[in-house]
């Protein structure tokens, strides 16, 4: 059923009114069983009933209640003008949705039929539209409709029933940018909106869908272990009495009991758990664990011991590049469904001039489909490390390029290398930060997003990451392609020269208009530090003063996009380890020794106060697997330099977690396990309804960084802040650099 009012009221007198009155604190009352917003965080969960208010805002407390405001290209600011909120447009920009105002924190039942309703009215006439949407996907809205507006006050009332799935997360939305009747941008205006409200009006038919499943009790790696690989099983449960058996799959009969050790509490889970080693348990073969302690008697996800246990989630997460390539057809015997046809191959427009460039090629960066040089650098050093370190050589993944005599890893690495060299400016050696259409697409497939495409301004953080990738490329395929090799190394020290004096410290701030991924970096001193390294170890022996002038053993150790450094560090010590340099430089690559040393302590001592064996103690931020893959990696490192194997024990423990030996009891990687994601913020994937295998989801965010999350998991402790839902891209996205260093970790267990 759907019912709307307009009633229009004289505004001249009632906006003066407005203008000059001051009223009470506001009435905003909130009823949803999935969490609050930040506005409400304190309100109790509650049903909903006939009657009930789910919003109810009339900004008579002088401020903008929890309002928010988002630009594509508009400007507008937000302030409370006589107790309403007063919008104040200064540009109206190209898109309808350039100026929007927007409110969380309520969830929309599947058949709940609804009341909505508002006052709206602008000092010039326009159209403004309003939205109960999607929070995430293609952002779709439940109900909503364009107004015409003016001076006079409208009141608008809409009954409507949820037809939908329920969303514990949706959005009111005010989009006020450019209008279809627009022939020009009408100037600096003010739209008024007033007495927001969202009652329930019948809700005898109403569908609650409950926006977290019950997690699993008994977790461990889903995916399995080698026979001798340590094994650990972690049970929430605290009692003193009670054992584990592993049961055999085929037989059904138990084949080993074990016991736990003492109980201990999890911060980052806020529950008390107890872990059973079954490291002694060898025999290959298909096991479930079973769990009677206490009152708890539950099963394990079955998992797997065997040699080559690996293998298929290798190759599915290093297929995933592959399914990732932008700007050429990928077709069914490779792709399988996600074969689709070329896509972005039109040349894009550089920013604030009117020439173009072909950047065509490249992985597609994320669950959207920009292209970043940042994270294609670190996404492809994690590849040609996994190759140089792990000795990482298949030739059998089911690409194109399989069966040439060239390690497949290597083959996808170039794809994105070739991508790069094509980001460089031919004329200064700098290069381009990013290639993108100026907004995010809806849920489409690659060839379907067919909007300009826009070359964002040069990056010193772009320049010295390239830089850095180029001299290693030309060092890691000099014994495949000698020429390619040397177009590497030349295209290096060229951004070498453009980047090397800088002090840019202010990394890359999108330009206007453009909306896409940032990848802001506070400061690009590693990525120049690691430049020199990398042109010094490639023979370029130019750089050495500069490399002894600019080295900091001080810069916080990373692998991450944004922290280069111990890249740096990690190739230095294996130049000094091979021997070949001179005293100075050897005594830098003493210094990295200690800083790797160091680092893999403090993440030991970290992982000793948690249950799951976890280094990232009540923080999980967004990425919170490429982290915890990361952190393997410099254990792995570590280990190689020191010679101490707990380190790479400890790297082990995070594969495991990743794989399902986490509070949440999920296996991390889609298509994997008994238990992943299904639901990631991935377009090809939302656009098929099919998940693509082998993607690494971002994991917990303890910061809530996205709406959905925001509405879901507000109180969840840190680690369980992970949602299986599209929305929430901020824990359940995908990225190639989240699979690349995964692709490492896996690299070195096989």
């Amino acid at each position: 059923m759907r019912n709307s009012i307009r009633m229009r009221f004289t505004a001249g007198a009632v906006i003066a009114a407005m203008l000059c009155s001051s009223g009470a604190w506001p009435a905003v009352s909130l009823a949803t069983g999935f969490g609050m917003t930040a506005l409400a965080q304190e309100t109790e969960s509650q049903d909903s009933s006939d009657g009930a208010e789910l919003v109810n805002i009339d900004f008579e407390d002088g401020g903008t209640d929890g309002f928010n405001i988002y630009t594509n290209g508009g400007e507008c600011e937000i302030t409370n003008t006589g107790g309403a909120l007063d919008v104040a447009i200064s540009k109206c920009g190209s898109l309808d949705y350039a100026n929007q105002v927007y409110w969380d924190g309520f969830a929309l039942d599947q058949n709940c039929v609804y009341t909505y309703s508002f006052d709206i009215a602008c000092d010039i006439e326009r159209q403004v539209e309003y939205r109960l949407q999607l929070n995430g996907g293609d952002y779709h809205a439940y109900v909503g409709e364009w107004l015409d507006v003016g001076p006079e006050f409208l009141h608008f009332s809409v009954d409507w029933t949820m037809t939908e799935a329920s969303d514990p997360a949706p959005r009111i939305v005010f989009n006020m940018g450019k209008t279809e009747n627009m022939t020009e941008d009408p100037g600096p205006h003010h739209v008024f909106i007033d007495n927001v409200k969202l009652t329930v009006k019948d809700d005898s038919n109403a569908v609650r869908t409950e926006a977290l499943p019950e997690y699993a009790n008994v977790v461990l790696n889903q995916v399995g272990y080698r026979p001798d690989d340590s094994k650990t099983v972690v049970v929430k449960e605290d009692s003193e009495e009670g054992a584990f058996y592993i049961v055999d799959e085929a037989t059904g009969e138990n084949v080993f009991e074990g016991i736990f050790e003492k109980a201990m509490y999890d911060e980052a889970t806020k529950t008390r758990v107890k872990r059973g080693d079954f490291s002694s348990f060898k025999d290959e073969g298909e096991y479930h664990i079973h769990v009677e302690s206490g009152d708890l008697k539950e099963d394990s996800a079955p998992f797997r011991i065997a040699d080559g246990v690996y293998d298929q989630v290798f190759y599915d997460a290093i297929k995933m590049l592959y399914l990732q390539r932008c700007g050429c057809e990928l077709t069914a015997d490779y792709a399988g469904e996600f074969a689709h046809p070329e896509c972005h191959t039109g040349e894009a427009l550089i920013y604030g001039t009117n020439k173009v460039k072909d950047v065509s090629g490249g992985w597609h960066d994320a669950g959207d489909y920009g292209r970043y040089v940042v994270a294609g650098a670190k996404a492809v050093m994690d590849l040609m490390l996994a190759y140089e370190d792990c000795g990482l050589d298949a030739d059998d993944i089911g690409i194109p390029e399989s069966g040439n005599e060239i390690p497949d890893i290597l083959d996808e690495a170039r794809y994105e290398l070739d991508w790069m060299l094509k980001m460089q400016d031919p004329e200064t050696g700098g290069v381009y930060h990013k290639v993108t259409c100026r907004s995010f697409p809806g849920e489409v497939m690659p060839q379907d997003e067919t909007d300009e495409l826009v070359l964002a301004p040069v990056s010193t953080a772009a320049t010295g990451d390239f830089s850095a990738i180029m001299a290693k490329a030309s060092v890691i395929y000099r014994p495949f392609d000698e020429e390619f090799a040397d177009r590497a190394l030349e295209a290096s020290i060229v951004a070498w020269d453009y980047v090397k004096d800088m002090e840019d410290n202010e990394g890359f701030t999108n330009p206007e208009e453009i909306v896409t991924g940032e990848y802001p970096d506070r400061s690009s001193q590693d990525e120049i530090i690691w430049a020199a390294v990398e042109l010094l170890c490639a023979g370029h022996t130019d750089v050495r003063e500069k490399l002894l002038e600019i080295f900091n053993p001080y810069i916080s150790p990373g692998l991450g996009w944004s922290q280069m450094i111990s890249y740096a560090y990690w190739d230095l010590w294996k130049a000094g380890r091979d021997g070949g340099m001179d005293d100075e430089i050897a005594a830098l690559c003493d210094s990295c020794a200690a800083i790797f040393a160091k680092e893999a302590d403090e993440l030991t001592r970290k992982s000793s106060k948690d249950a799951y064996s976890m280094t990232l103690g009540k923080n999980y931020p967004w990425g919170s697997n490429m982290s915890v893959a990361n952190h393997a990696m410099m254990l792995l490192m570590a280990s190689e330099i020191t010679g101490d194997d707990s380190y790479r024990e400890l790297a082990k423990k995070h594969l495991d977690y990743l794989l399902g030996a986490n509070g949440l009891g999920i296996c991390f990687v889609t298509g994997e396990g008994t238990c992943s994601p299904v639901n990631p913020h991935h377009r090809p994937s939302q656009a098929l309804g099919i998940t693509m295998k082998g993607m690494l989801a971002g994991g917990p965010d303890s910061n809530l960084e996205d709406p959905y999350a925001k509405g879901v998991l507000a109180d969840q402790a840190p680690a369980m802040c992970y949602v299986d839902n599209a929305q929430s891209y901020s824990t359940n996205e995908i990225t190639i650099y989240w699979n690349s260093p995964f692709i490492y970790l896996l690299s070195a267990f096989r």
